[in-house]
């Protein structure tokens, strides 16, 4: 008794949250796997926790500073963002990506061979969609294999289009929880427990409010071990490949580095 009601002035005084426990830091991917249970859901999102380009040009790192730049030289917020954002589809349609955690692959594929359910989940827009399924592919993830749902939908959320395709849900910069919950009430959906592995805190609390709003149990790990990846980038490197690839070949951040001594 005397725990309870401690517990409870702590939680009135903010000592902790009521959230505590609920989203988790995760070192590796293949933490994923003990979180999982029969009847779990798993979200999975896509860039900087499954895949990232083969370069350095296109990351997300680099499209935070095209949006920056682009404000610095004038541009209203918006056309700033809208300008870095064609330029970040631009090259996403044509960079080779590669698996952000060797294995990650292997993870996700076992635990469709145990029949649990796992589904992209991801800010891209649509016109994204079919690249990033085939790059998914080219790295030997199909995330159709235990969908939800084999179909493809199209679900309006406050004006804006999201598209599910081949297992991911493409939100189009929509809040990820809220989009994630409009298309499973659209197509009568329900889980009694949602894991959700992303390298940005933001997005699985997100889910998460929206899940304790349904009374579902949710996980959230927040993958750390993309931070390795962003802490690598390098700016000067990006920008020679921005300036120097060419729509039929971009430049490895090796070629990249060489130009950059010389």
């Amino acid at each position: 008794m005397r725990k309870k009601i401690l517990a409870a002035l702590a939680l009135l005084m903010g000592m902790f949250s009521p959230l505590e426990g609920k989203i988790m830091e995760a070192a590796n991917f293949h933490e994923l796997e003990k979180h999982v249970t029969e009847d779990t859901l798993v979200l999975l999102d896509l860039d900087d926790t499954v895949l990232v380009p083969a370069q350095m040009l296109g990351c997300d790192v680099w499209f935070g500073e095209r949006v920056k730049k682009h404000q610095t030289e004038g541009m209203e917020a918006s056309a700033a963002l809208e300008k870095a954002l064609a330029e970040w589809e631009s090259v996403r349609h044509i960079t080779k990506m590669k698996i952000v955690e060797k294995g990650a692959d292997l993870v996700i594929q076992t635990l469709q061979k145990k029949g649990r359910k796992v589904m992209g989940l991801t800010l891209q827009g649509l016109a994204l969609a079919t690249r990033t399924i085939q790059q998914l592919q080219e790295n030997h993830i199909d995330l159709s294999v235990t969908a939800p749902n084999p179909g493809d939908y199209f679900v309006t959320l406050k004006g804006h289009g999201t598209l599910f395709r081949k297992g991911v849900l493409f939100t189009s910069g929509m809040n990820k929880g809220e989009a994630f919950f409009k298309f499973c009430e659209t197509l009568g959906l329900k889980f009694k427990k949602i894991v959700a592995i992303d390298d940005k805190a933001t997005h699985l609390t997100a889910i998460e409010t929206e899940a304790q709003k349904r009374k579902i149990e949710f996980v959230g790990l927040r993958y750390a071990y993309s931070d390795i990846h962003k802490a690598a980038y390098r700016p000067e490197i990006a920008e020679i490949q921005f300036k120097n690839s060419t729509f039929a070949r971009l430049l490895s951040d090796e070629e990249a580095l060489a130009k950059l001594k010389n």
